[in-house]
């Protein structure tokens, strides 16, 4: 069925097929979030919504201009796969498969869920019983799923990946870490696991220390048991086990990311504002989304690290001027930090980075004048002081010869 107009009756015929081979639910919605068809073996609505459209409020948040396949999970353990029904650029509608679950809910985690939710303890038995009727499947069959669907309306191929990477709720404001990390990071240089396998554990942080992207969502997808339910770190609230769960999931990461050449300040303190961004997390939902953009970033940013090549001098050298950015530095300092000589030192750094000692410090410094200008209130006479650039007017020129704006210029247009 290529995209060329959307066929109504064929998108419910499709629905209807999926259903029958896979026996998970299927449901058709407009543009207006209407339910335009449904197909499904058991009609129970979850307990803890009145009705069908507070769980599309939760399912239909994707932008209405994608076509790629987006998973969704609810606040109440229900995952879900939608696809997008486009015409052209209009969107049409949406499918949506689930809800299933990766594994089966124990009644320890429904009394969890209702002490979150403030329902009274007798809705137990009614949500056991929910549970028991929603099928179980791994991850990577309700992704398949979808990509079935996809290719059949679309009529092309889509990477596994970019599922994941869209089931990430991007312009969630409590994922927005990047420029929080930055000023974060500022002010600094101004002044175990439990209860898993033990293999999959080690090599899931493996994938971290060698910065193997590919691998790392793999396995995201393949062992989401890895992050869920075999230890409950606090009886009296479900929401408050996975925080614990995930904070401690965090802390081994960071340390992956150390061991895999990632600079240790920089690795704290994306550590930091991930767990502050988690303690604020009110619904399960964004606490796996937080727990995902984490391991995501961890990998990414020690992929990038290890793609560069650099050798352990220079990566020393990088690191030192990383966490001393608000001082002065030297070639001389570089040299003993390196235990090189400064001649060959200044050598191989050009011959590694492609640009001289001098000019990277400066780049950098420019690099972090432009957060500031961004994040902070400084002006720019005490960012160019902050920085140790001889005086305003240097660091203006400076700023301009790199970037083609003048400082004031840069902040006027963020």
């Amino acid at each position: 069925m290529k995209n060329k107009q959307i066929d109504k009756e064929k998108v419910r015929y499709l629905c209807r097929l999926l259903f029958d081979l896979t026996k998970i639910s299927v449901m058709y919605v407009d543009n207006s979030d209407e339910i335009q068809a449904e197909f499904s073996s058991h009609y129970i609505i979850n307990p803890f919504y009145n009705d069908k459209r507070r769980l599309l409020t939760q399912l239909l948040t994707y932008p209405k201009y994608i076509s790629v396949p987006v998973l969704q999970r609810t606040n109440n353990l229900e995952n879900y796969i939608v696809v997008p029904v486009m015409d052209k650029k209009d969107n049409m509608g949406s499918i949506l498969i689930g809800p299933v679950l990766y594994r089966e809910i124990e009644e320890e985690t429904v009394i969890g869920l209702i002490k979150d939710s403030d329902l009274p303890i007798k809705k137990k038995a009614e949500l056991l019983h929910y549970y028991s009727c929603v099928p179980v499947i791994d991850k990577m069959t309700l992704i398949r799923a979808g990509t079935l669907i996809h290719y059949f309306i679309y009529g092309k191929e889509i990477n596994i990946t970019e599922i994941i990477e869209q089931g990430l709720p991007q312009n969630h404001p409590s994922l927005h870490v990047r420029s929080h990390l930055d000023i974060t990071l500022a002010k600094r240089r101004q002044n175990d696991l439990i209860h898993h396998d033990l293999m999959i554990e080690r090599n899931f942080l493996q994938c971290i220390k060698d910065g193997n992207k590919e691998k790392l969502v793999e396995m995201l997808g393949n062992y989401e048991s890895l992050f869920e339910g075999e230890g409950v770190l606090a009886k009296s609230s479900y929401l408050r086990s996975q925080k614990n769960s995930i904070i401690c999931l965090i802390a081994a990461a960071t340390r992956s990311a150390i061991d895999g050449g990632l600079n240790p300040e920089l690795a704290l303190t994306l550590s930091d504002l991930f767990i502050q961004q988690l303690e604020e997390a009110r619904e399960i939902q964004e606490v796996i989304a937080i727990r995902n953009k984490s391991m995501y970033d961890f990998v990414e940013k020690v992929h990038t690290n290890k793609a560069a090549g650099y050798s352990r001098p220079i990566m020393l050298c990088l690191n030192y001027i990383f966490n001393h950015i608000y001082q002065n530095i030297s070639l001389e300092q570089l040299a003993e930090k390196s235990e090189l000589h400064p001649n060959y030192l200044s050598k191989i750094f050009k011959k590694e980075v492609g640009k001289s000692v001098s000019q990277y410090i400066q780049e950098q410094r420019i690099e972090e004048a432009k957060k500031l200008l961004q994040l902070s209130n400084y002006t720019i006479s005490e960012i160019s002081t902050l920085l140790n650039f001889h005086d305003q007017s240097y660091f203006t020129t400076t700023f301009k010869k790199i970037l083609g704006v003048t400082p004031k210029q840069y902040r006027n247009n963020q």
